[in-house]
C-alpha cells in the first residue's frame, strides 16, 4: 500500500460505499464509466484490497473497506463542512446571515449592540440570536456564519476557535424586604444560606456560571428556581426572597422594587471571563474581527 492518495479518491470511496453502483456514482461526480473504472483501479492499488465486489452492478463493500469507512467519513464531513462555511463568506457583508448562539443573559446584553453593529443603512443582513450550541457553531446551516457566546474558558476540539473577549462583575439582586438589601457588599459565601433564582442556559444548561464560581470559591449557591429570561428572574426576585446572580444592569431596566448590590469574595470583586467560539474556517476572516470589537467594546461598558 501506498503512503499518499489523492483526497478525491476518499471521496469517490465514500460515495460509492454509500451508493453502491456504478451508475450513481457517475452521475453524483459527474464522470465516465472509464474514469470510474479507473479510480477504483487506483484505490485498490493503493490500498492493496479488492475493496468491493461487483455482482450484477452492485458493489458490495469489503470487510477492509467497511472499517477504513468508519475512519475517514467524519473527516470527509468536516472538510466539506469547511467548503460550505468559507462559502458564506462570498460577496459582501450584507449577504452574510449571522447565527448567534449565545447564554441567555449574554443574550440579553449582548443582542441590541450586534444589531447596531452589524447593521446600517446600506446593510441589513440577517440575524438570529440562538440558545447557546458548541454542536451550532461547529456545524453550522448552510450559507450562515455561526458564533458561540457564552462563559470562557470552554472544552473544546481542535476545529473551534476560542478567545476571550472581555470580564463581567457579578452582582446579586435581591428585594428591598430582603435581609442582604442593606448591605453595600455581599460576600458570595454568604449566598450560600438564600435560595437562588437562575435562568435556564438551553441547550448550555448545566448551571454554567455557578459551576465556575463553585470550582473558583468552593461556594455552592442552592438554585431552588429556574425560568427562562432574566426579565423573569427579576419578577421573581421581587415578589419573593430569592437572590438572583448577574451581570450589572442600568437602573431602570429591573424593577423598582429590587436592589442590585456587588458581590465579592476574599475582599476581590467576583468576575466571570466571556469568550466568543467559531469555526477555525473563520479565522483570518476581517468580519470575525469586527464581531469580536463589537463584543469586546459592548462588554467593557457594562
Amino acid at each position: 500500500m501506498k503512503n499518499t492518495i489523492d483526497l478525491n479518491l476518499y471521496r469517490f470511496l465514500d460515495l460509492l460505499y454509500e451508493q453502491k453502483t456504478q451508475a450513481k456514482v457517475c452521475h453524483v461526480l459527474d464522470i465516465s464509466r472509464a474514469t470510474f473504472n479507473r479510480h477504483l483501479s487506483d484505490c485498490r492499488d493503493l490500498f492493496g484490497n479488492e475493496l468491493f465486489i461487483a455482482t450484477k452492478g452492485n458493489y458490495a463493500p469489503t470487510l477492509f473497506t467497511t472499517q477504513l469507512m468508519s475512519v475517514v467519513k467524519e473527516p470527509l464531513e468536516q472538510l466539506e463542512q469547511v467548503q460550505q462555511i468559507s462559502q458564506s463568506f462570498e460577496g459582501t457583508d450584507s449577504n452574510i446571515e449571522y447565527v448567534f448562539h449565545a447564554a441567555n443573559p449574554l443574550s440579553t446584553l449582548l443582542t441590541v449592540p450586534l444589531l447596531k453593529g452589524l447593521t446600517s443603512e446600506e446593510q441589513a443582513p440577517k440575524i438570529s440570536m440562538m440558545d447557546w450550541s458548541l454542536e451550532g457553531v461547529e456545524f453550522p446551516k448552510s450559507g450562515s456564519l455561526a458564533i458561540g457566546i457564552s462563559g470562557f474558558p470552554n472544552e473544546i476540539n481542535d476545529r473551534i476557535v476560542e478567545r476571550k473577549v472581555g470580564t463581567l462583575e457579578l452582582y446579586v439582586y435581591v428585594s428591598d424586604s430582603h435581609p442582604l438589601a442593606t448591605e453595600p457588599l455581599v460576600d458570595l459565601a454568604c449566598l450560600e444560606n438564600h435560595d437562588t433564582v437562575r435562568v435556564s442556559m438551553g441547550t448550555m444548561d448545566s448551571n454554567s456560571y455557578y459551576e465556575r464560581l463553585r470550582k473558583r470559591t468552593g461556594v455552592t449557591l442552592e438554585q431552588k428556581l429556574t425560568v427562562a429570561s432574566i426579565f423573569s428572574a427579576l419578577e421573581c426576585v421581587e415578589v419573593s426572597q430569592y437572590v438572583f446572580v448577574s451581570f450589572n444592569m442600568e437602573e431602570g431596566t429591573y424593577p423598582s422594587g429590587v436592589r442590585k448590590i456587588p458581590i465579592s469574595f476574599k475582599g476581590e470583586r467576583v468576575e466571570f471571563d466571556v469568550g466568543m467560539q467559531y469555526h477555525r474556517a473563520c479565522y483570518q476572516h476581517p468580519i470575525i474581527k469586527r464581531i469580536e470589537t463589537i463584543l469586546s467594546k459592548t462588554i467593557a461598558l457594562v
